[in-house]
Protein backbone atom coordinates (compact mmCIF):
# COMPACT_ATOMS: atom_id res chain seq x y z
CA UNK A 1 0.00 0.00 0.00
CA UNK A 2 1.29 3.46 -1.04
CA UNK A 3 1.74 6.13 1.86
CA UNK A 4 -0.74 9.23 2.24
CA UNK A 5 0.40 12.13 1.12
CA UNK A 6 -0.17 14.86 4.12
CA UNK A 7 -1.96 16.96 1.70
CA UNK A 8 -4.91 14.04 1.23
CA UNK A 9 -4.75 12.89 5.03
CA UNK A 10 -6.10 17.08 6.07
CA UNK A 11 -8.92 16.79 3.29
CA UNK A 12 -10.18 13.54 3.96
CA UNK A 13 -9.78 14.59 8.03
CA UNK A 14 -12.04 17.91 6.97
CA UNK A 15 -14.76 16.15 5.14
CA UNK A 16 -15.25 13.57 8.00
CA UNK A 17 -16.01 16.45 10.55
CA UNK A 18 -18.71 18.11 8.18
CA UNK A 19 -20.73 14.99 7.56
CA UNK A 20 -20.16 14.66 11.17
CA UNK A 21 -21.23 18.27 11.74
CA UNK A 22 -24.61 17.72 9.62
CA UNK A 23 -25.65 14.65 10.86
CA UNK A 24 -25.62 16.41 14.78
CA UNK A 25 -27.37 19.40 13.12
CA UNK A 26 -31.61 19.13 13.55
CA UNK A 27 -33.21 20.01 10.09
CA UNK A 28 -34.93 23.74 10.03
CA UNK A 29 -38.18 23.79 11.61
CA UNK A 30 -40.68 24.14 8.68
CA UNK A 31 -43.42 27.08 8.89
CA UNK A 32 -46.34 25.84 10.05
CA UNK A 33 -49.24 25.17 6.96
CA UNK A 34 -52.56 26.52 7.25
CA UNK A 35 -55.79 23.71 7.41
CA UNK A 36 -57.31 23.43 4.33
CA UNK A 37 -60.51 25.54 5.35
CA UNK A 38 -58.62 28.61 5.31
CA UNK A 39 -57.63 28.28 1.68
CA UNK A 40 -61.41 28.08 0.74
CA UNK A 41 -62.75 30.17 3.10
CA UNK A 42 -65.29 32.47 1.11
CA UNK A 43 -65.72 35.83 1.44
CA UNK A 44 -67.54 37.73 3.92
CA UNK A 45 -70.67 39.10 3.08
CA UNK A 46 -73.04 41.90 4.37
CA UNK A 47 -75.62 40.66 6.80
CA UNK A 48 -79.00 40.89 5.37
CA UNK A 49 -81.17 43.48 6.97
CA UNK A 50 -83.90 42.39 9.25
CA UNK A 51 -85.88 45.75 8.67
CA UNK A 52 -86.55 47.84 5.53
CA UNK A 53 -88.45 50.64 5.13
CA UNK A 54 -89.66 52.24 1.35
CA UNK A 55 -91.05 55.66 1.50
CA UNK A 56 -92.47 57.27 -1.47
CA UNK A 57 -93.08 61.21 -2.37
CA UNK A 58 -94.87 62.77 -5.37
CA UNK A 59 -96.82 65.40 -6.47
CA UNK A 60 -98.07 67.65 -9.44
CA UNK A 61 -99.21 71.56 -9.28
CA UNK A 62 -100.00 73.35 -11.74
CA UNK A 63 -101.77 76.80 -12.29
CA UNK A 64 -103.19 79.49 -14.74
CA UNK A 65 -105.46 78.04 -17.95
CA UNK A 66 -106.05 75.09 -15.56
CA UNK A 67 -105.53 74.69 -11.67
CA UNK A 68 -104.70 70.78 -11.05
CA UNK A 69 -102.98 69.37 -7.92
CA UNK A 70 -101.98 65.64 -7.44
CA UNK A 71 -100.36 64.25 -4.48
CA UNK A 72 -99.19 60.32 -4.33
CA UNK A 73 -97.62 59.05 -1.11
CA UNK A 74 -96.64 55.13 -0.27
CA UNK A 75 -94.56 53.48 2.33
CA UNK A 76 -93.56 49.65 2.83
CA UNK A 77 -92.14 48.16 6.06
CA UNK A 78 -90.66 44.64 5.67
CA UNK A 79 -89.56 42.59 8.77
CA UNK A 80 -88.21 39.09 8.36
CA UNK A 81 -86.76 37.26 11.74
CA UNK A 82 -85.52 33.95 10.39
CA UNK A 83 -88.21 31.72 8.28
CA UNK A 84 -91.04 34.72 8.97
CA UNK A 85 -91.33 37.47 6.66
CA UNK A 86 -93.89 39.79 7.61
CA UNK A 87 -94.49 43.70 5.71
CA UNK A 88 -97.41 46.19 5.68
CA UNK A 89 -98.16 48.50 2.67
CA UNK A 90 -99.74 52.14 2.15
CA UNK A 91 -100.95 54.31 -0.75
CA UNK A 92 -103.04 57.12 -1.39
CA UNK A 93 -103.10 59.27 -4.37
CA UNK A 94 -105.44 62.38 -4.41
CA UNK A 95 -106.04 64.59 -7.29
CA UNK A 96 -108.35 67.64 -7.71
CA UNK A 97 -108.89 70.14 -11.10
CA UNK A 98 -110.22 73.51 -10.78
CA UNK A 99 -111.59 72.49 -7.03
CA UNK A 100 -113.33 68.77 -8.67
CA UNK A 101 -111.89 66.14 -7.25
CA UNK A 102 -110.52 63.76 -9.91
CA UNK A 103 -108.56 60.92 -7.79
CA UNK A 104 -109.50 59.74 -4.34
CA UNK A 105 -107.77 56.32 -3.84
CA UNK A 106 -106.26 54.47 -0.74
CA UNK A 107 -105.25 51.15 0.05
CA UNK A 108 -103.05 49.25 2.91
CA UNK A 109 -102.20 45.95 3.85
CA UNK A 110 -100.80 43.26 6.01
CA UNK A 111 -99.04 40.01 5.03
CA UNK A 112 -97.35 37.21 6.76
CA UNK A 113 -95.19 34.60 4.90
CA UNK A 114 -93.83 31.27 6.42
CA UNK A 115 -90.67 29.57 4.65
CA UNK A 116 -91.48 25.37 3.93
CA UNK A 117 -88.20 24.44 2.74
CA UNK A 118 -86.31 25.50 0.39
CA UNK A 119 -88.44 27.16 -2.34
CA UNK A 120 -91.98 27.56 -0.97
CA UNK A 121 -93.60 29.85 1.27
CA UNK A 122 -97.41 29.52 3.24
CA UNK A 123 -99.01 32.91 3.55
CA UNK A 124 -101.87 34.66 4.58
CA UNK A 125 -102.59 38.59 3.69
CA UNK A 126 -105.63 41.27 4.27
CA UNK A 127 -106.34 44.43 2.83
CA UNK A 128 -108.33 47.81 2.43
CA UNK A 129 -109.32 49.55 -0.41
CA UNK A 130 -111.26 52.54 -1.01
CA UNK A 131 -112.04 54.08 -4.50
CA UNK A 132 -114.59 56.36 -4.86
CA UNK A 133 -114.02 57.33 -8.52
CA UNK A 134 -114.14 53.66 -9.14
CA UNK A 135 -117.56 53.36 -7.56
CA UNK A 136 -115.76 50.94 -4.41
CA UNK A 137 -116.61 52.69 -0.58
CA UNK A 138 -115.22 49.88 0.70
CA UNK A 139 -113.86 46.68 0.06
CA UNK A 140 -111.78 44.41 2.77
CA UNK A 141 -109.91 41.06 1.34
CA UNK A 142 -108.59 37.97 2.92
CA UNK A 143 -106.28 35.77 1.73
CA UNK A 144 -103.98 32.70 2.46
CA UNK A 145 -102.45 30.29 -0.03
CA UNK A 146 -99.14 28.64 -0.86
CA UNK A 147 -95.58 30.55 -2.80
CA UNK A 148 -93.08 28.72 -4.93
CA UNK A 149 -89.75 30.62 -6.12
CA UNK A 150 -89.14 30.17 -9.33
CA UNK A 151 -85.84 32.36 -9.31
CA UNK A 152 -83.45 33.28 -6.55
CA UNK A 153 -80.38 34.57 -8.49
CA UNK A 154 -78.91 37.96 -7.23
CA UNK A 155 -79.55 39.69 -10.53
CA UNK A 156 -83.47 37.58 -11.17
CA UNK A 157 -85.75 36.86 -8.82
CA UNK A 158 -89.58 35.35 -9.53
CA UNK A 159 -92.36 34.03 -7.47
CA UNK A 160 -95.84 32.23 -8.11
CA UNK A 161 -98.57 31.93 -6.17
CA UNK A 162 -101.72 30.65 -6.08
CA UNK A 163 -104.48 30.87 -3.15
CA UNK A 164 -107.80 31.44 -2.52
CA UNK A 165 -109.82 33.85 0.24
CA UNK A 166 -112.47 36.34 1.39
CA UNK A 167 -113.90 39.44 -0.28
CA UNK A 168 -116.37 42.38 1.21
CA UNK A 169 -117.01 45.11 -1.11
CA UNK A 170 -119.34 48.22 -0.54
CA UNK A 171 -120.01 49.95 -3.77
CA UNK A 172 -120.79 53.78 -3.94
CA UNK A 173 -124.98 53.99 -3.30
CA UNK A 174 -124.92 49.90 -4.34
CA UNK A 175 -125.28 46.68 -2.39
CA UNK A 176 -122.84 45.26 -0.34
CA UNK A 177 -121.40 42.12 -2.08
CA UNK A 178 -119.70 39.14 -0.29
CA UNK A 179 -118.32 36.66 -2.09
CA UNK A 180 -115.24 33.68 -2.18
CA UNK A 181 -112.28 34.19 -4.79
CA UNK A 182 -109.17 32.20 -5.80
CA UNK A 183 -105.88 34.05 -6.67
CA UNK A 184 -103.25 34.02 -9.15
CA UNK A 185 -100.23 36.12 -8.68
CA UNK A 186 -96.93 36.32 -10.54
CA UNK A 187 -93.75 39.15 -8.45
CA UNK A 188 -91.05 39.42 -10.67
CA UNK A 189 -88.07 41.79 -9.55
CA UNK A 190 -84.89 42.75 -11.88
CA UNK A 191 -81.70 44.15 -9.75
CA UNK A 192 -79.75 46.57 -12.48
CA UNK A 193 -77.42 46.63 -9.67
CA UNK A 194 -77.59 46.81 -6.03
CA UNK A 195 -79.82 49.90 -6.10
CA UNK A 196 -81.46 50.06 -9.44
CA UNK A 197 -83.94 47.79 -10.21
CA UNK A 198 -87.09 47.30 -12.03
CA UNK A 199 -90.46 45.40 -9.95
CA UNK A 200 -93.30 43.73 -12.10
CA UNK A 201 -96.38 42.57 -9.92
CA UNK A 202 -99.59 40.98 -11.46
CA UNK A 203 -102.83 39.09 -10.23
CA UNK A 204 -106.12 37.57 -10.61
CA UNK A 205 -109.10 37.40 -8.89
CA UNK A 206 -111.78 35.36 -9.92
CA UNK A 207 -115.29 35.16 -8.22
CA UNK A 208 -116.14 31.10 -7.23
CA UNK A 209 -119.73 32.22 -7.55
CA UNK A 210 -119.64 33.96 -10.86
CA UNK A 211 -116.38 33.86 -12.98
CA UNK A 212 -117.24 36.99 -14.64
CA UNK A 213 -116.67 39.20 -11.52
CA UNK A 214 -112.92 38.96 -11.92
CA UNK A 215 -110.22 41.67 -10.89
CA UNK A 216 -106.73 41.84 -12.64
CA UNK A 217 -104.18 44.08 -10.95
CA UNK A 218 -100.79 45.27 -12.28
CA UNK A 219 -97.85 47.26 -10.95
CA UNK A 220 -94.67 48.02 -12.65
CA UNK A 221 -91.69 49.81 -10.79
CA UNK A 222 -88.56 51.21 -12.06
CA UNK A 223 -86.10 52.55 -9.23
CA UNK A 224 -83.53 54.43 -10.17
CA UNK A 225 -80.61 55.55 -7.20
CA UNK A 226 -79.27 59.46 -6.25
CA UNK A 227 -77.78 59.13 -3.54
CA UNK A 228 -76.86 55.80 -0.79
CA UNK A 229 -80.91 55.83 0.17
CA UNK A 230 -82.41 58.05 -1.98
CA UNK A 231 -83.63 56.92 -5.70
CA UNK A 232 -86.12 58.07 -8.27
CA UNK A 233 -89.24 56.04 -9.05
CA UNK A 234 -91.68 55.51 -11.67
CA UNK A 235 -94.92 53.46 -11.54
CA UNK A 236 -97.78 52.95 -13.29
CA UNK A 237 -100.58 50.73 -11.78
CA UNK A 238 -103.67 48.98 -14.10
CA UNK A 239 -106.76 48.10 -12.18
CA UNK A 240 -109.44 46.16 -14.73
CA UNK A 241 -112.85 45.05 -12.92
CA UNK A 242 -114.49 42.99 -15.37
CA UNK A 243 -118.11 44.19 -13.63
CA UNK A 244 -117.54 47.20 -12.71
CA UNK A 245 -119.97 48.54 -9.35
CA UNK A 246 -122.12 50.81 -10.98
CA UNK A 247 -123.29 51.10 -14.87
CA UNK A 248 -121.60 54.53 -15.76
CA UNK A 249 -118.06 53.23 -14.23
CA UNK A 250 -115.18 52.20 -16.69
CA UNK A 251 -113.71 48.52 -16.50
CA UNK A 252 -109.84 49.89 -16.68
CA UNK A 253 -108.42 52.57 -14.65
CA UNK A 254 -104.78 53.39 -14.32
CA UNK A 255 -102.21 55.65 -12.73
CA UNK A 256 -98.96 56.93 -13.63
CA UNK A 257 -96.92 58.46 -11.27
CA UNK A 258 -93.48 59.85 -10.32
CA UNK A 259 -91.51 60.91 -7.30
CA UNK A 260 -89.11 59.94 -4.80
CA UNK A 261 -87.85 56.95 -3.06
CA UNK A 262 -86.59 56.69 0.20
CA UNK A 263 -85.07 53.62 1.53
CA UNK A 264 -84.19 53.14 5.55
Amino acid sequence: MSPRSPLALAIATLLAASVARAQDTPPAALPPSLPPSAHVAPLPTAPVPRWRAELDLGAVSTAGNTSVRTLNVGEQIGFAPALWRFSQTFSFVYGYSDTVETVNNLKTALRADYAVGGRFRLFVAGSYTRDRHAGIARRFEEAGGLAYVLLRGPVNLLDAEAGAGRTQQAATGGPMLNFWDSRLALHYRLNFTSRASFEQRAEVLSDLGNPKNSLVNTESDLVAPILSNVGLKLSYTVRFANQPPGPTIKKTDTVLSAGLQLVF
